[in-house]
C-alpha cells in the first residue's frame, strides 16, 4: 500500500529526528500552513493518502479511508449515507476540522458541528492529507485534534477519464472528469452519480432497504494573470438523498437529503521568497429529516474571507502569518408530536496567526527543525480564545533514517449554533491541551504516544417532560492518552509489500469518568500487497476494532443503558489492473467472511459485498 504516514513530532528529544519515508521530502502538503509546505519542513504527524491508494484498495468512502488509518475508528447508523461519526486518537469528530480544498466543512446546523463525511464522495478526490495533533494554532475552532484536507483532481494537465461500477445491493455509479491545460489558464470539470438499495439501517441488516443516491459536480479554474498573479475558481456541489429507519428496522417512511454547495476565489501573488494568497470561500448546506411523525429541516451558510502570507528569509528559516474573518450563520425547525421548535443564530470570529520555522543543519548529530504556532481568535458571542503549538523534528546524521519528533498544542472547540441556542446557561468553548511524541525508523518503525485533555467539555441532558436537549459545559475530566504504531516493509524486488497499524488506548475517559462511548481499547490493520507485471495489483486488508462501550436508548422510554459492543475483525480483498495504460478494471470484496458486527449499537452494518469499477481514460 502506498498510503505515506509520516511520524513527525515534538519533544527536544536530543534523539535523532524526523521524517519517516526517504523519497517524500519533496512531497507538499497545505494542510500545515494553509499555503504549500514541503513535508520535511513540517513537524507533525502526517498521513497522506492519493486518489492511486483508493483505486488500488477499493475504498468506497471517505470514513473507509479514514477506518484504516492509525489512531482513528468509525461508526454509521447503517449503510451508505447513514450518519457517520468519526473519532481520533479518542476524541470525538466535533474536535477534528475537515476541509475540502481548503474550505472549513464545519456544520454549525449539527448539534455537534462535525462535518457530514457520508456525502462527500470519493471519486473525484485527488489526495487526502490527515494530520492528528493540535491544528487549532493554524485553522481555529473544531482543529483540537487535527485536520483532514480534502483535495480534489485539478486542471494541471490534458485528461478525460470515464468511470463505471456496479456492485452488491443493485449498486451503480458512474461519472466523468475532464481537465484541459491552456498557455496561461486551466479548467477541470466532473460528476458523479451513485444509486444504491442499501441494508437496512436498523439490525437486521435484511430488513426493509434504506437506499441512498449520491450527485457530486464540480469545477475547478485557474488563469495565470502574469509571472508572479494567479486566480482561481471552485464551484462544488454534493447532494445525498438517503431513506433511515426511526426506531424500526422496516420503516418504509423516513428519508431525508443533505445538499452542500462549496463556492471559492482564490488570488495568488508569488514573487521570490514572498508569497500572498487572498481567498473568499462559502459553504451553504440544507438538510432535512422526515419521518412518520416528525421533521426536521435546517439550513446553514459560512462565509470567510482570508489573507495568508508566507516569507521564505533562506533555506533554513520563514515566516508566515494570517488573518481571517468567518460568519456563520443556520436556522433550524423540528416539528414533533412534542411540538415545534424552531432555532437559529448567527455569530462572527476574527483572527489572526503566525508560524515561524526555523531548520539547523547538524545540531548535536541531527538535521533540527523547529516550528511555533500561535493564533487568537476574537469572537462576538464566546470567549476569545489564544492557541498555539510548538513543535521539532530531528533527523539523524549519524544513522541514515532515523528520526525524532514532538509538538505540545492547544485546541478548542466553539459550540455550535443549535448548541449555543439550546443551553441552560452561557456555552463557553471547549478547550483541549496536548502532545505528542514520535520516534521511528524510516518506514519500517514508528511510534508516536500521544495525551489530550478537554476542559469545558459541553455536554447535553435530555429533558424527558419537555421532550427537549439542554446543552451546558462540563467539568475537567475528559482525558486519552495512547499509542499508535505504523510499520511498512517492501521484500526487495518480489513485489510484495507487508504493513501494520496498532492504536492502543491507555486513557480514554468521558467527563463522567466512563470509557469513551464507541472508543476501543486496542484497534489496527494489517495489509499485504502484491505487484506483479506491469500494472497489476492484488491486496488484502484485515481491520480489528475491539470492545467498546456503547449506550442504547429505548426508542419509548428514552430510558440510557450502557451496553458492550463486541469486538470483530473484517477482511477486504481487492484485484485491479490496468490495459494499455487507459482501461483500469477494479474488483473489490468487502467484507469477504461475511463478518456480522455493530459499530453503533442497533444498527446495521454491509455484509459480504462486491464491486467492480471500469475506468478509461483518454
Amino acid at each position: 500500500m502506498k498510503k505515506t504516514t509520516l511520524s513527525i513530532i515534538t519533544a527536544g528529544l536530543l534523539l535523532s529526528p524526523a521524517f519517516a519515508a526517504d523519497d517524500l521530502g519533496e512531497v507538499v502538503v497545505t494542510s500545515s500552513s494553509k499555503l504549500p509546505q514541503k513535508i520535511k519542513d513540517t513537524t507533525e504527524n502526517v498521513t497522506i493518502i492519493t486518489a492511486e491508494d483508493i483505486k488500488e484498495h477499493g475504498y468506497q468512502s471517505v470514513p473507509e479511508v479514514l477506518s484504516h488509518t492509525a489512531g482513528f475508528v468509525v461508526t454509521s447508523n447503517g449503510g451508505a449515507g447513514q450518519t457517520t461519526s468519526v473519532f481520533v486518537r479518542g476524541l470525538k469528530s466535533d474536535n477534528l476540522l475537515v476541509l475540502l480544498n481548503g474550505i472549513p466543512l464545519t456544520d454549525y446546523t449539527q448539534p455537534s458541528a462535525a462535518a457530514s463525511l457520508e456525502h462527500i464522495s470519493i471519486d473525484s478526490i485527488k489526495k487526502i492529507e490527515i494530520i492528528k495533533g493540535g491544528q487549532s494554532g493554524i485553522w481555529g475552532a473544531g482543529a483540537a485534534a487535527g485536520t483532514i484536507n480534502i483535495i480534489t483532481k485539478g486542471g494541471s494537465k490534458d485528461s478525460a477519464t470515464l468511470s463505471l461500477k456496479l456492485g452488491s445491493h443493485t449498486t451503480k455509479d458512474a461519472g466523468f472528469d475532464i481537465s484541459k491545460k491552456f498557455k496561461a489558464a486551466s479548467i477541470s470539470l466532473g460528476t458523479h452519480w451513485l444509486d444504491t438499495d442499501g441494508i437496512s439501517a436498523l439490525a437486521p441488516r435484511d430488513a426493509e432497504k434504506d437506499g441512498y443516491k449520491n450527485l457530486n459536480y464540480y469545477l475547478n479554474g485557474a488563469f495565470n494573470i502574469n509571472a508572479n498573479n494567479s486566480i482561481s475558481l471552485f464551484v462544488r456541489r454534493d447532494y445525498g438523498k438517503f431513506d433511515y429507519d426511526n426506531g424500526n428496522a422496516n420503516d418504509k417512511i423516513s428519508h431525508g437529503k443533505s445538499d452542500q454547495k462549496l463556492y471559492a476565489i482564490d488570488y495568488k501573488y508569488t514573487n521570490n521568497a514572498l508569497s500572498v494568497d487572498t481567498k473568499i470561500s462559502q459553504r451553504k448546506i440544507d438538510r432535512s429529516y422526515i419521518g412518520a411523525n416528525s421533521t426536521y429541516n435546517t439550513t446553514g451558510k459560512s462565509t470567510q474571507l482570508s489573507l495568508t502570507a508566507a516569507y521564505q528569509f533562506s533555506d533554513k528559516n520563514s515566516l508566515t502569518v494570517g488573518a481571517e474573518h468567518t460568519i456563520n450563520k443556520a436556522d433550524t425547525l423540528s416539528i414533533s408530536s412534542f411540538g415545534t421548535t424552531p432555532s437559529n443564530g448567527k455569530f462572527k470570529n476574527s483572527a489572526l496567526f503566525a508560524s515561524y520555522t526555523y531548520m539547523v543543519n547538524s545540531l548535536l548529530g541531527a538535521d533540527t527543525t523547529f516550528n511555533a504556532v500561535v493564533r487568537y481568535d476574537n469572537f462576538d458571542k464566546f470567549d476569545n480564545k489564544t492557541t498555539y503549538r510548538f513543535g521539532i523534528k530531528r533527523e539523524c546524521k549519524i544513522v541514515d533514517g532515523l528520526h525524532s519528533a514532538a509538538n505540545i498544542y492547544t485546541g478548542y472547540k466553539a459550540p455550535s449554533l443549535y448548541q449555543f441556542t439550546n443551553a441552560k446557561a452561557e456555552l463557553k468553548p471547549e478547550s483541549l491541551q496536548g502532545y505528542d511524541i514520535s520516534l521511528g525508523y524510516k518506514k519500517y518503525i514508528n511510534l508516536s504516544y500521544f495525551s489530550n485533555k478537554i476542559k469545558d467539555k459541553i455536554n447535553s441532558s435530555f429533558d424527558t417532560k419537555t421532550y427537549k436537549t439542554n446543552y451546558f459545559n462540563a467539568g475537567d475530566g475528559v482525558k486519552t492518552t495512547g499509542l499508535e504504531i505504523n510499520s511498512e516493509y517492501a521484500f526487495g524486488d518480489s513485489g510484495f509489500i507487508l504493513g501494520a497499524n496498532w492504536t492502543h488506548m491507555f486513557k480514554y475517559k468521558d467527563d463522567k469518568g466512563k470509557k469513551a462511548q464507541r472508543v476501543p481499547q486496542n484497534s489496527g490493520s494489517v495489509y499485504l500487497d502484491y505487484y506483479f507485471g506491469e500494472d497489476s495489483h492484488i491486496g488484502l486488508i484485515a481491520n480489528y476494532v475491539g470492545k467498546r462501550r456503547d449506550v442504547y436508548y429505548d426508542p419509548a422510554t428514552f430510558a440510557a443503558t450502557d451496553v458492550t459492543l463486541k469486538s470483530y475483525t473484517t477482511v477486504d480483498l481487492t484485484y485491479n489492473t490496468t490495459f494499455k495504460k487507459s482501461i483500469n478494471f477494479n474488483v473489490t470484496v468487502k467484507n469477504a467472511l461475511n463478518k456480522s458486527y455493530e459499530t453503533v449499537k442497533g444498527y446495521s452494518t454491509e455484509g459480504r459485498s462486491i464491486y467492480a469499477t471500469v475506468e478509461y481514460k483518454f
